[in-house]
Order: C-alpha cells, then structure tokens, then sequence
C-alpha cells in the first residue's frame, strides 16, 4: 500500500499562526515526507473560507513543492475543474509536471461547496457535465498540437497549448467520488484510478461504491487489478492512546464545525461523517487515530475491506499544534508505514 501526505488546510490563526508560518509547517511536513518514505503528496482547491480556502490554486503550492523535492509525486485531491477555464488549467499543470521532472498526478473532481460555485458565477446544476468536458479539452491540449473542440460549454480552433507536460501520453488521472454510484462508474469505465473519502459512510457502504467503479472498469475493458484505489484519511497517531483521542477528538470537533460552517453558506449536500460521535468514527474505522497500533489496525481493515493500493494522510488539521501533528506524522512514517511495506514484502 502506498502512502501519501495530504494537505486541506483548516486554518485557525489564533493556534497556527501567521498565514506566512502557516504555509511554511505544511511545505515543511511535505519536503520532509520525502525522506521518511511517503510515496505522494496531494493538495486540495477550496475557497472563500478558512476551510481549506488557504490552498486556492494547488498548481502554484506544487510547483513550490516541486523545488524542494526529487522522488515524491505530486497530486491535486483535488483540482475543481467546472471551476475554471480548461486551457488555463492544462498550461498550469503541464508545467507543474515539467518543472517536477515528471511527477505530477492530476486528480480531478467537482467539489461539493456550492458556495464556490455561486462566488465564480458558475451554475451548481452543471458542475459534473463541466468536468467531463473540462477534462475532455485537457487530454486533447496535453496530446495534440493544434486541437480543436466543439462541445456545451467550449469551443476551440486549431489551438496549441504550451508546455506540453512531461509524462506522455499524459500524467495520470485520479477522479474522485464520495457519494454518486454514477461517478464511481464513468471513472471506472474511463480507466482512470479513484480518489475517495472514507470518513463520510460506513465502510460496507463504500465497499459496495467501490464494486461499481470496479465493475465498469472492467465492463468497459480496463483491468481492475491495474487500477488504483486510495482514500483519505485524518491521522494522529500517539504513543499514548489517551493523548491521542484527547487531541485527535479536539481537532476533529474544531474541523468539522469548519466545514459545516462552509457548507451552509451555500446549501451544499450535508457530511453524513459529521453526525457521528467521535468514538463511532474511531469504531469504524472512519478515521484513524491512536496508537500505532491502533492505526496500523484501522488501516488494515480499510484495506481489506475496500481493496485499497493508497491512504492520503491528513496530519495538520483542525488546530492540532504543529509540533504535535509533527510528532505524530514521525511517529506514523516510523511505526505504521513500514508495517505495510512488510506485507508488500511478503506478498
């Protein structure tokens, strides 16, 4: 299983700081998850509020990422596509993939803070046919020089864009799906891997979810066995499971009144996760904190149970002091991370 870190910044300032400071603890934890073997490092695009609106353009987070690494892959989780001018994107991340050498991973999603959508002028109702399109007009720009593109919403004559990215025919493509079967399925007979959050049902319900992207992927041609599958997770992993329930529970009430803050300035779907208590998303599974063994025991059951190849690891949220979250992601990379590369080695 592959390890990634995973960055949707909630910001507090009265706990984390300057905005400045801010940044620099998440770069920091990211250059330095190269050297202690996390596999990728994804950034998520909000805006318009401290929940995660401090990462607006991830294209720029990463290229900034991309200095002060050499091995680590970099990926957006995701870039809100329906959002912004398909040309625009496709330049900004072919470059992200030049100036890495090769590493970027575009996932790709619709989002679901409506609020943004009202913000930018772009209807809600026709967020998810935007994305099919906007992604359509980004493989064309990253593979043919000139294109040209007649659809709903654009229309393009014998234009060139410029880079071209470095990976060809082109980076790989992660869509991500939370709730509709529909999603699950047109990423899966596209052949693209998914991007998914386990927080927001019960992992028989994701299961089932999961079996649907599967099952199209392999009725549209593509083997499932080469797809893959990676979910995110908040983690805070302690010596002491006591400090960590105390703190990890602290940071999940302040993360999720964030959110739902965010979602009701615009009427956006409810978090079914948020209504749980904290006990119940440690019980299933839903988030994973504790011990390393407690988290090496979540992850495994995840694993199991949805087929999971990755976990997107979330360790500075809600408010957690830096030098905690610190702590934990080192503990986590020492005691949980090489447990699973143990099993890839007996596998």
């Amino acid at each position: 299983m592959k390890f990634g870190i995973f960055a949707l910044p909630t910001y507090f300032p009265e706990i984390d700081g300057s905005l400045g400071q801010f940044y620099q603890h998440i770069l920091q934890l990211m250059e330095d998850s190269e050297r202690l073997g996390f596999d990728c490092a994804w950034v998520n695009e909000h805006h318009f509020h401290r929940y995660g609106g401090m990462m607006p353009e991830p294209a720029v987070f990463l290229a900034a990422l991309a200095a002060r690494t050499s091995r680590l892959r970099l990926g957006t989780s995701v870039a809100l596509l329906p959002l912004h001018h398909p040309l625009q994107l496709a330049e900004a991340y072919a470059m992200v993939d030049q100036l890495s050498g090769g590493r970027l991973e575009l996932g790709i999603g619709r989002g679901f803070i409506r609020n943004d959508y009202d913000t930018f002028g772009v209807p809600w109702e026709e967020g998810q046919e935007r994305l099919y399109e906007t992604l359509d007009i980004i493989l064309k720009a990253w593979q043919q020089q000139p294109f040209s593109h007649r659809g709903r919403y654009f229309e393009f004559h014998d234009v060139s864009v410029w880079p071209m990215p470095y990976q060809r025919p082109h980076p790989p493509i992660w869509g991500a799906a939370t709730r509709s079967p529909e999603s699950f399925a047109w990423f899966g007979s596209r052949g693209y891997n998914l991007l998914t959050v386990v927080y927001l049902h019960p992992l028989e319900h994701l299961a089932e979810l999961i079996r649907i992207y599967r099952e199209a992927a392999a009725a549209s041609g593509h083997d499932p066995s080469t797809l893959q599958i990676s979910t995110h997770y908040q983690v805070y992993c302690c010596e002491s499971r006591a400090e960590a329930w105390r703190d990890g529970a602290e940071a999940l009430r302040r993360y999720s009144a964030l959110i739902t803050e965010a979602r009701t300035r615009g009427a956006s779907p409810p978090a079914s996760g948020h209504t749980l208590s904290f006990e119940q998303l440690v019980a299933e599974a839903r988030v994973c904190i504790g011990t390393p063994d407690d988290c090496v025991a979540i992850l495994e059951h995840a694993r199991q149970t949805l087929g999971l190849t990755g976990v997107d690891c979330t360790f500075y949220f809600g408010g957690l002091d830096y030098t905690k979250a610190r702590r934990s992601f080192e503990l986590f990379a020492r005691e949980v991370i090489p447990r699973f590369r143990s099993l890839r080695e007996v596998a």
